[in-house]
């Protein structure tokens, strides 16, 4: 029996949430037959897709009943030439033809081939277009003063400039008062000045609104009982496409007020409390590049323009709650003496929601020695069921077994001599291609094309040099483990924290059990 297997792919929850589009994309997909579907919520440049990458893996121990892998359009797989290529080498090796509802592409011919790198060099051209105007702009409000787009809560944007919301937000019963959303908002800085502390601010706000333990942020434990065999990137037969909670998805995605609860995280109400629109800043270049993506800086390296609008709090008011925050950060591990560097910082995740693992309390033992309890993140905020904590020393124990294992395994298939490198395949076509539009009458778009296959060779390469580079040094690291069962053992927690960031992506943690790592 043959089978069609639909993709589809939208850049943002709102997408799906406000339009339906991926619920649009995977109904086409089942009026077109498909049995299978598979999906994204996620931009076309993102590199690394669950989705897309599990789609790639069951096509390759697929049984040959597959026949044909259906789109709606060709960018709906995404713009990176690496990544689709990967996916198009596999559909060739299994005889399986590639079908776009929208367009109609031929992609065994040559011509085809040309359409495709012609569309995925536009696709990258526009990406880069729009990244520029977004960057444009966020410079020109920058020097104009003006707000941001969203505002942080307690406010709202009118004529790009930030205004109290004036909107009722709660009442309080026992206490027998009344908030307007910016009230509560000023609220929360009379708390923490008589807490002194982030998170015991925040059990002091979610006791006192309600929100202290388990809440559902996704539908009723039935509903999502009845989903789960849904909740995994891939659909299998799907009667009803109405049934599927896309959103549930994506543990580490949650609305806010005003279309959730008034719950606070101790990392949302830092973000907050920290925020110069109460003191009547606005602040620019918040966010760092680095390779996971965007990162928050640290609040004291923000740029801030003064003085934009009228704020909640005084700028000495403000400068005071950084001090606190400062503080805590300081004394948290004061009590602490010696190397307590954190080897898992970042790497730790719950294999049940994909939350991050943080230490939760840390003592010493008779011997003196340093262990730290883990729990996930989202088990304090409801979001999680996962209660156990795990210690670093089982964490410890359970990685050096895991890096042993894995070191055994890549000893015995490893050649010390010197490796043989050869072009990946898709640069091997990509050059196919450049020579196809070499024979073409020169014309702007075919330039820019060209221009642009020629850039994806050498990002290509360029990838696939340091992919090199990195796997070696990886299998000679855990080669040296594996020649010496006690390296791990003996190393500091600075080693180690080298070590782990040089070797392993994430470390996947169920419980107190680790259950697998994977690596760069």
């Amino acid at each position: 029996m043959t089978e069609k297997w639909f993709y589809g792919r939208v850049s943002s929850i709102e997408q799906q949430e406000d339009r339906g589009a991926l619920k649009k994309q995977l109904e086409r997909g089942k009026n077109a037959g498909c049995s299978r579907f598979y999906w994204d919520i996620q931009s076309r440049s993102t590199e690394v897709r669950e989705g897309l990458q599990q789609l790639i893996d069951d096509l390759k121990v697929s049984a040959g009943t597959v026949t044909e892998l259906v789109v709606t359009r060709i960018d709906r797989i995404g713009s990176s030439s690496r990544l689709f290529y990967s996916l198009l080498e596999v559909l060739k090796e299994k005889g399986i033809k590639l079908v776009a509802l929208d367009q109609a592409i031929d992609t065994e011919s040559l011509g085809g081939e040309l359409t495709i790198d012609i569309l995925l060099a536009a696709a990258k051209f526009e990406i880069k277009m729009l990244s520029s105007r977004v960057s444009a702009e966020r410079k020109l409000r920058m020097v104009q003063r003006k707000s941001h787009r969203l505002a942080p809560f307690g406010w709202k944007v009118e004529n790009d400039q930030y205004k109290k919301d004036e909107t009722w937000c709660v009442s309080l019963l026992e206490a027998k008062r009344s908030f307007r959303a910016w009230e509560l908002a000023k609220f929360i800085f009379e708390v923490f000045k008589e807490c002194g502390s982030v998170r015991k601010t925040c059990d002091t706000l979610n006791k006192m609104f309600g929100t202290p333990g388990k809440v559902e942020a996704r539908g009723n434990k039935e509903n999502r009982k009845h989903l789960s065999k849904h909740l995994s990137k891939h659909l299998i037969n799907v009667e009803n496409i109405d049934d599927v909670n896309f959103v549930s998805n994506n543990n580490s995605t949650y609305k806010r007020y005003p279309w959730a609860s008034l719950q606070w995280s101790p990392a949302g109400l830092k973000n907050f409390l920290v925020n110069p629109v109460h003191a009547g800043g606005t602040p620019f270049n918040v966010t760092t590049k680095s390779p996971s993506g965007k990162q928050l800086k640290h609040f004291d390296k923000w740029d801030c323009n003064w003085d934009t609008h009228e704020g909640i709090i005084t700028r000495e008011e403000h400068e005071n709650v950084k001090r606190i925050i400062r503080a805590n950060a300081n004394n948290k591990w004061a009590a602490q003496t010696g190397n307590t560097a954190n080897p898992f910082a970042n790497l730790l995740k719950c294999s049940k929601c994909g939350g991050a693992l943080t230490r939760m309390s840390s003592r010493r033992d008779r011997e003196g020695k340093y262990n730290a309890y883990y729990q996930c993140t989202y088990y304090s905020l409801g979001r999680c069921d996962v209660k156990q904590m795990i210690s670093s020393r089982s964490i410890d124990n359970q990685v050096a077994d895991i890096l042993i294992k894995e070191a055994t395994r890549l000893a015995g298939m490893i050649d010390l001599g010197e490796e043989k490198r050869s072009e990946p395949t898709e640069v091997k076509q990509l050059r196919e291609t450049l020579a196809g539009l070499e024979k073409l009458p020169v014309n702007p778009f075919v330039e820019k094309a060209k221009d642009g296959i020629r850039d994806q060779i050498g990002s290509i390469l360029s990838l696939h040099e340091t992919v090199t580079k990195r796997s070696l040094l990886v299998r000679e690291e855990l080669i040296q483990m594996f020649r010496d069962f006690d390296y791990w053992d003996s190393r500091t927690p600075d080693d180690m924290k080298r070590i782990l960031n040089r070797l392993v992506r994430r470390i996947i943690v169920n419980g107190r059990q680790v259950l697998c790592i994977e690596f760069l």
